[in-house]
């Protein structure tokens, strides 16, 4: 701090004191207009400093989260983090990534999403290269068609993605629309056992060493985490049961916290 600043300083802490003297109207007609001005002017950075200060706590207890609008049930899932205590955000374009601390990219169908992600823009790079170095610095919760792209592998048939999750995943592995169901089973998370409700659900096949098993189907993961991805082959979304949205929230808020 400079000489000329640590005076600034000296003299606002003095002004802005509230046992200090009271700066009222009248007291600061007869300083003259120069000092008027400049304590009106402190005045001002006081209270912008102040506006700033909410506006981070604000963002830090209720993050702004995108939710990929492409296909799927993005507005569950908006509702979903809502009620988790986020901002959710719609996200269809690439430059909608740079405002987000956090990302989830919901089910569909994962071949009709690449299309529109591998497009190329007029800035030169794809939607999909964005999406993955967005998702190689801040938190990705994939659910169903998400988590397929989130893999390091996918097959049945194999596909393109992200390679992000240490994990291969196999597509439509429970078989068709009609053999969609509800289950519910143990999971790492507090609480009774999550109900899941699987639709044309894909497969985690196999994990690598990095890759936290949160919840399985039979024998197979249905629910993982690895550092700030999450992936889901279900759909939480689908369920009145909020605490996955939450886990992915919460994780979210770890990361903003630690960029503060």
């Amino acid at each position: 701090m400079t000489t000329s600043e640590k005076i600034k300083k000296s003299i606002k802490d003095t002004l802005l004191d509230p046992d200090g003297p009271v700066l009222d109207d009248d007291f600061l007609a007869l300083c003259g207009e120069r000092n008027r001005r400049f304590v009106e002017r402190l005045r001002a950075e006081e209270d912008a400093e102040r506006a700033a200060e909410a506006a981070r706590q604000h963002r830090k207890e209720h993050p702004r989260i995108g939710v990929l609008a492409i296909q799927g049930d993005y507005a569950a899932h908006a509702a979903a983090l809502t009620e988790a205590g986020a901002d959710p955000v719609e996200v269809r374009n690439p430059g909608e990534l740079d405002t987000l601390d956090g990302l989830i990219l919901p089910g569909g169908e994962s071949t009709t999403m690449l299309k529109f992600l591998e497009r190329p823009n007029p800035a030169g790079s794809s939607f999909f290269d964005r999406l993955r170095d967005f998702a190689a610095t801040k938190p990705v919760f994939g659910t169903c068609a998400g988590c397929i792209l989130l893999a390091r592998t996918v097959t049945h048939p194999p596909q393109k993605s992200l390679c992000l999750l240490d994990a291969t995943v196999e597509r439509n592995a429970y078989g068709r629309q009609i053999d969609s169901s509800i289950l519910t089973a143990p999971s790492s998370l507090p609480g009774d056992p999550l109900e899941m409700v699987f639709i044309r659900a894909p497969r985690i096949a196999q994990t690598g060493p990095d890759v936290e098993v949160l919840a399985r189907r039979d024998e197979s993961p249905v629910l993982v985490r690895q550092g700030n991805l999450m992936a889901a082959t279900f759909h939480p979304e689908l369920s009145s049961d909020r605490r996955v949205h939450r886990l992915f929230v919460d994780t979210v808020r770890s990361q903003y916290g630690s960029k503060e």
